[in-house]
């Protein structure tokens, strides 16, 4: 097709360090496409719309309360380490579950 007959096709420029173009040059040579497809085709495999979220909502909602929960049990371990001992949180786990003990 000529250039007359692709009216809406028009050069756009991307910005980026020397390296960082020199290792896009190197991916779309290795996938043997042309930059600009390469580029294009990575932009839209990253649309929600075409490609959808990996977990369901329900599974973000689960892992999202997980982590809270997870954070809430560092807290309070935190508040419980010996002040000042310098303890990783897994040397001070295993000193609370000594000292817990029976």
């Amino acid at each position: 097709m000529t250039e007359a007959a692709q009216p809406h096709r028009r050069q756009r420029s991307l910005h980026c360090k020397p390296a960082e173009q020199a290792m896009i040059r190197e991916r779309a040579a290795a996938a043997e496409k042309t930059v600009s497809r390469y580029i294009l085709e990575l932009a839209l495999a990253d649309d929600p719309d075409r490609h959808p979220l990996v977990l369901t909502e329900e599974e973000q909602v689960e892992q999202r309360d997980g982590v809270r929960e997870l954070q809430a049990f560092v807290r309070a371990l935190r508040r419980e380490l010996p002040g000042g001992s310098g303890l990783s949180l897994l040397s001070a786990i295993s000193v609370l579950a000594r000292e817990r003990a029976p």
